[in-house]
């Protein structure tokens, strides 16, 4: 079994690659610091290492030729990179980082790789309970502005915005599972994990995860439903769908809609779309 996963040097993902590798699995790690991920891969026992930066579309374009040229066909691509910013920030492609990184990395990733994926591969996407915070999908403000205005702060903007793209990655699952029926897709919510997640975003930021640390989960638990779902057989006939703690169950009534999981693709492919 081949696996490729973002985010796989630290926190749940490099939990999760350990997991796959203590079950015999081959791993490829997609990392901005290659020189962090080559330890890594030296701890794992040997993974593969492709770098990238998930903010930049030209970017992760030239690590999917990397992998199709170096790895073997991908049984289970785990898109788990993802990040919160405290404060508004444009992509190389003119996005909004936090779009750009949990909702815009993933679709290209998955849609470019769907002829290097195996039979019934599985695509796996990181998600998070703070979906709930988020009612819809806001399509007339993609740019997220009004997450980061000075009276949005105050208010945990930056947490809000996260949470629309935790929706939009669910939304996004769903609609894949009907595009391409050849794969597998789950989401999955980890819970509350004791990572150096959202420890980059000011003092405010670091002393809320402070106080949540001692209620939070390790990353190895975290990553429990990840592994199960790489690689169970419970699960091998079910695809779009969401769980948590190696259960399924449902995600808010907003994660569920498929109109609005229709016109995210479309926006998505829209934002994908080479310039001619």
């Amino acid at each position: 079994m081949y696996v490729l996963i973002t985010g796989g040097t630290s926190g749940i993902g490099l939990a999760g690659a350990r997991g796959l590798v203590g079950q015999g699995a081959r791993v490829g790690l997609v990392a901005r610091d290659r020189e962090k991920a080559e330890r890594v891969a030296r701890e794992l026992g040997g993974a593969d290492v492709f770098e990238a930066d998930l903010t930049s579309q030209a970017s992760i374009r030239e690590m999917i030729r990397d992998v199709r040229g170096r790895a073997p066909a991908i049984d289970v691509l785990v898109n788990n990179a993802g990040a919160i910013f405290g404060s508004r920030q444009v992509s190389a492609d003119g996005i909004e980082l936090t779009w750009a990184l949990n909702v815009v990395a993933p679709y290209l990733i998955t849609t470019l790789l769907v002829g290097h994926l195996s039979p019934w591969a599985r695509v796996i996407g990181t998600a998070s309970d703070e979906h709930e915070r988020a009612k819809q999908i806001d399509f007339d403000d993609l740019g997220g502005e009004r997450y980061f205005s000075s009276s949005a702060k105050l208010t945990g903007g930056s947490l809000r915005r996260y949470g629309e793209t935790k929706l939009a990655l669910i939304l996004l699952s769903s609609e894949l599972a009907k595009r391409i029926p050849m794969i597998r897709t789950y989401t999955f919510e980890p819970g509350l994990i004791a990572t150096g997640f959202n420890l980059n975003n000011g003092r405010l930021m670091k002393l809320m995860m402070a106080m949540t640390k001692p209620f939070a989960r390790t990353p190895e638990q975290g990553a429990e439903t990840l592994v199960w779902l790489a690689t169970s057989p419970d699960v091998a006939d079910e695809t779009g769908l969401y769980y948590s703690r190696e259960r399924r169950t449902d995600p808010s009534a907003a994660a569920q809609d498929p109109v609005a999981a229709a016109r995210l693709w479309e926006t998505l492919e829209r934002q994908t779309t080479l310039p001619k």
